[in-house]
């Protein structure tokens, strides 16, 4: 049986509804099927991407709740025929959350063919391979919707399921970042926001202050209607009441409202005005909110409260403690991140957050120097060293000319922040105020160099050798480490050595690069290759995501086809596993 949208009364009904709202609401006519369009994500590298839902092409047929598929714009500024992404697709519900990066994206499966939850995979050309689930702590969806987005930052993923703590159907939820492997466990919004009803496809502005959502709380039979709120303090669970926003609503049921588009000021949303239940996309002006002021009012508070429905208030997962003050859903957290923070306060010390060894070529040489050990007189420099770091004391010359050159300083600690030095009282300050652990130098036309203070310190005549980044001129990037067996970035040390390959590639603009990665010869040549290819890929990711143009960085994979050094023993298998940079203009 086939589903069809559309009968004359509710295409009069869509007609009545795009005069009464914004002159340019405009439905994606090239995009919009007979099925349900429901989610669009835009790509950072271009195409639209979204779920339809009940197409008979899906991998489930029919039935299939919602396949992941895909459409460019065109020159003249239409979209293309929308293509099923079968690499994204099983057989139950699929959903974009979200693009990390140009290569990645997270796709919620319901776990019909894979297991329930959020899954990443990795672009390798025109097509995706699957990487690995996303470990999100207690993450358990009750029941058969989801859907939820990355936050522009790529900290934050706002979702709407039916989870532990719910008030009654679907409720909206919100997870951190903790690191790259590992994301908190999904937190209750509260009741400020949540209902006896349905809150879905929540949509968080950049500055993490507005949320739009859809539900059916007080929609008088019309379905789901958007509404927004916004955060009053430094917690998570303390919102304005929910106002349905001005346009976009209409006597069906609106949903997945969202500003995606970022050069324009333009919402996308779904509508199921103009079918019998099932969803098309249409553009509309998005609705900027005034943010409201921090403080929260006790009145204010006092007017969410009563505004709150009968049926929710009675909800047996709400109760009254000794105070005569609401009981909240148990997996609350009473610390939640500050206004523009996005993950919860560590309670321990990150294991990751190890010293960071600069890349030197001693450090390549001598492997031993990458041990993590602190040295006390490294932590510190004291007043009488300040001379020896002035900007002008240390002269940087080129190696095959000896001629003095003109180079900048940054100087970084052990959590991937890095400072540009450009005066001797900015150094002075810098090192008076700050446990600043590592000095970089760079300059335009060489390839760069990182030192640890003692080594600064010890400069032999307090000159500093750099080499010409000519063609052919090569790096070992030594401090860039992945988990054992994948392509994920292991901690923070490899993110700080990634900002500074950032900031060489900036202040080189010419430069065209070639990443190689490199294995140890254990295991399955043929997967050492491919895991040596993804790893250089990764590296190629971060950097573009940084502002780097993707065109001036080249991968390529060897496995273990090159070694450095013996691979008979741990040490020589250390340094074998490694990504070489080379210059190629």
């Amino acid at each position: 049986m086939t589903i069809w949208k559309a009968s004359s009364l509710l295409l009069l009904a869509f007609s009545v509804f795009m005069e009464s709202t914004a002159q340019n609401l405009r439905p994606l006519t090239n995009i919009n099927s007979p099925y349900n369009e429901s989610h669009a994500v835009l790509s950072p590298f271009g195409p639209l991407f979204f779920s339809v839902g009940y197409h008979p092409e899906n991998t489930g047929g029919q039935t299939d709740s919602g396949d992941i598929w895909m459409s460019e714009m065109t020159g003249n500024g239409d979209w293309t025929k929308p293509q099923r992404v079968k690499s994204l697709s099983t057989t139950g519900n699929d959903v974009v959350i979200g693009f990390p990066d140009p290569i990645t994206v997270m796709v919620y499966h319901d776990g019909q063919q894979k297991s329930q939850g959020i899954h990443i995979y990795n672009r390798f050309g025109d097509s995706w391979n699957y990487l690995r689930p996303l470990q999100m702590g207690n993450f358990k969806n009750e029941g058969g919707h989801f859907s939820g987005r990355l936050s522009e930052n790529g900290e934050v993923i706002i979702m709407s399921m039916k989870s532990f703590g719910s008030y009654g159907n679907e409720d909206i939820y919100v997870s951190f970042k903790e690191n790259e492997n590992f994301w908190s466990s999904p937190v209750n919004l509260g009741s400020n926001i949540n209902s006896y009803a349905q809150e879905q496809t929540p949509f968080l502005t950049g500055d993490m202050r507005t949320l739009y959502f859809s539900t059916n709380a007080s929609a008088d039979g019309r379905g789901k209607n958007i509404f927004y709120s916004q955060r009053l303090d430094d917690s998570w669970q303390n919102w304005t009441k929910p106002v349905e926003i001005s346009s976009a609503n209409s006597i069906g049921s609106e949903s997945g409202y969202a500003k995606i588009f970022p050069q324009e000021n333009m919402a996308i949303f779904t509508t199921t005005a103009n079918s019998e239940g099932l969803g098309d996309f249409v553009l509309i002006d998005f609705e900027n909110i005034p943010l409201v002021e921090l403080e929260a009012k006790l009145d204010d508070l006092d007017s969410i409260e009563s505004a709150i429905a009968p049926e929710q208030q009675n909800s047996s997962n709400i109760t009254l403690n000794e105070t005569g003050n609401r009981n909240e859903p148990e997996n609350l957290v009473s610390m939640q991140p500050k206004l523009g923070q996005t993950k919860l306060p560590e309670e321990k010390t990150d294991p990751s957050k190890a010293d960071i060894i600069p890349l030197t070529e001693e450090t390549v040489k001598n492997p031993s120097l990458s041990d993590n050990s602190e040295s006390p007189e490294l932590n510190t420099i004291e007043k009488a060293d300040f001379q020896k770091l002035d900007l002008h004391e240390v002269k940087v010359l080129d190696r095959q000319t000896g001629e003095a050159i003109s180079y900048k300083l940054t100087v970084s600690d052990n959590n991937s922040f890095i400072k540009e030095l450009k005066t001797q009282e900015e150094m002075r300050v810098a090192f008076e105020t700050w446990d600043w652990k590592h000095i970089m130098v760079l300059a335009k036309g060489y390839l760069p160099v990182g030192l640890s203070l003692g080594e600064w310190q010890e400069l032999e005549n307090d000159i500093l050798y750099l080499d010409p980044a000519d063609s052919g001129a090569s790096l070992v990037l030594r401090n860039i480490q992945f988990t054992r067996g994948t392509s994920e970035f292991a901690d923070n040390r490899t993110l700080l050595e990634l900002d500074r390959l950032v900031l060489f590639m900036k202040e080189n603009e010419d430069i065209t690069i070639r990443l190689e990665g490199h294995t140890d010869n254990l295991g399955d040549p043929g997967l050492n290759k491919e895991l040596s290819i993804k790893r250089a890929s990764k590296i190629r990711t971060y950097l573009a995501m940084k502002g780097i143009d993707f065109e001036r960085i080249r991968t390529s994979g060897w496995g273990g086809t090159k070694p450095l050094a013996n691979n008979n023993t741990q040490e020589g298998r250390e340094i074998n596993r490694r990504v070489e940079l080379y210059i190629e203009r």
